[in-house]
């Protein structure tokens, strides 16, 4: 494993699906600095999005909403914002600058490919430093991989993402389809990974993607505790601890103190973790926003939501289709009445 390996905290971002981005802005200071402290150098402060209150969230409607989060920016320290290509024109994104973030993270879906270089270029052409994050990835065939990386070999963003969205990947998984991006990536940009913990290889995944062989920088994504979407991601002191068995550079204690004090009370509040649902998910190729419907929609009974999964379309299973899941709510809920 070479040095080059460097994690990337999405606390106040993915985290934020637990709590719907209710990070205020002296808690999300708090965790910025605990992980400074704790030898992160490069933080992930929040997403793009709609309905965020300023100074009360982590979900940002405009650039100048997140400013008040880097007032305290350490100059060895590289921060943040992720964008979903979807919705991008909500938000007027400014030239790079010290107000502003370093990286934006441009994440999109396979259909989206086409409009997403044209967006990514725009970005780069503002200053920004851009990674990609290519949703689902385990869905691109072989001949689609390859034409997406020619596209981003053309592009030359700083780094590229394969993302285990649905988190129904192991081990091996990783090894083979890092390899086969590894083996046409150009060699100038950096390469990172996005783990979920829906069938508890978020960490196991992660050693396999830090232990591929190559010389280039590379970016493990880790959140405090695992806090994220379903099942959560993987536990940033995990990889700090395991990269410390190489080279000592991460004070655990620091962030464990940083936990303690601003997101164990969350995590007491809500809970995220492994679960049958987002493992029912993950078995069947599907995205977990699925299970979140289904028992939000009153489907608490897991034989019930296994049958309603298994009702969903292959073809439906990308991404939530609404009308469809409601016709099987339907469908499951009647025959419950009917009984």
């Amino acid at each position: 494993m070479n040095n080059k390996i460097h994690i990337l905290d999405c606390t106040l971002r993915d985290g934020g699906y637990v709590n719907d981005w209710e990070f205020d802005s002296n808690l999300a200071k708090g965790v910025i600095d605990g992980l400074y402290e704790s030898g992160i150098r490069v933080i992930e402060i929040g997403i793009m999005g709609i309905g965020g209150e300023a100074g009360k969230s982590t979900k940002f409607s405009s650039f100048k909403d997140a400013e008040p989060l880097l007032e305290n920016r350490k100059k060895d320290c590289k921060y943040a914002i992720m964008i979903n290509q979807t919705g991008f024109e909500n938000f007027d994104i400014p030239n790079r600058s010290d107000k502003t973030v370093d990286i934006i993270r441009l994440a999109y879906f396979k259909r989206e490919i086409h409009d997403a270089m044209i967006f990514a270029k725009s970005l780069k052409d503002k200053g920004y430093e851009v990674f990609l994050q290519a949703m689902a990835t385990f869905m691109y065939s072989d001949d689609e991989i390859d034409d997406m990386l020619k596209k981003i070999n053309d592009l030359k963003p700083q780094a590229f993402y394969i993302v285990d969205s649905f988190s129904n990947l192991f081990p091996e998984d990783i090894t083979s389809m890092a390899n086969s991006v590894l083996s046409r990536l150009n060699r100038d940009i950096d390469f990172g990974f996005h783990a979920h913990n829906n069938i508890q290889m978020a960490f196991a995944n992660a050693i396999a993607f830090m232990n591929v062989e190559d010389d280039r920088k590379k970016y493990i994504d880790g959140s405090i505790y695992g806090m994220g979407r379903g099942a959560g991601n993987v536990p940033v002191e995990l990889l700090m601890d395991y990269l410390n068995r190489r080279v000592k550079q991460y004070n655990i204690e620091v962030l464990l103190k940083t936990y303690q004090d601003y997101i164990k009370p969350i995590f007491e509040q809500y809970f995220w973790g492994y679960t049958h649902p987002y493992y029912l998910t993950a078995s069947k190729d599907m995205n977990s926003v699925y299970s979140w419907f289904f028992m939000n929609k009153g489907i608490g009974d897991i034989v019930e939501l296994n049958k309603a999964l298994n009702m969903i379309k292959d073809s439906s299973k990308y991404t939530l289709m609404k009308d469809e899941a409601a016709e099987v709510l339907i469908k499951i809920q009647g025959g419950k009445s009917e009984k």
